[in-house]
């Protein structure tokens, strides 16, 4: 399971209604506790894709930042997420061809009409290829 604290939910949100109609994207930063991950932080990123409207791609700099600041603390990257603007909040084929981390979580958002509308979490399938829906709780008070 992972649970996505308030604060990381309402920032995946409010990113993905202001950068569309273009997919939003970052990191997210926690760790393991016993058998579930839970999410402290988001880090928005600059959709760098050449097609922003139909992909994304994390600016590759931030990433390389959080990972030298994160050794610092008990934060890591964990994953990251994205939006499908005018889609399902599901991965799609180019999301299927794009697993070249099996350790990251993929939260997958759907907004629609500019209004956010649905949340998923997913991890690379272990028999590869493909990937397995996974329980995704966010708090809603705090």
């Amino acid at each position: 399971m992972i649970r996505l604290d308030k604060k990381s939910h309402t920032a995946i949100l409010h990113h993905a209604e202001t950068e569309y109609p273009f997919e939003a994207c970052g990191l997210l930063l926690g760790q393991q506790l016993q058998d579930w991950l839970f999410i402290s932080e988001v880090v928005p990123s600059p959709n760098l894709a050449e097609q922003p409207l139909h992909n994304f791609e994390i600016d590759p700099g931030l990433r390389l930042r959080i990972q030298k600041t994160s050794r610092k603390g008990n934060n890591g990257i964990i994953g990251h997420y994205h939006t499908h603007p005018d889609g399902e909040a599901v991965p799609s084929t180019t999301d299927r061809s794009r697993i070249y981390e099996t350790d990251l979580i993929w939260i997958i958002g759907s907004v629609c009409d500019g209004q956010f509308s649905d949340l998923a979490a997913f991890a690379p399938s272990i028999l590869g290829g493909g990937f397995d829906k996974v329980a995704l709780d966010w708090a809603k008070d705090g």
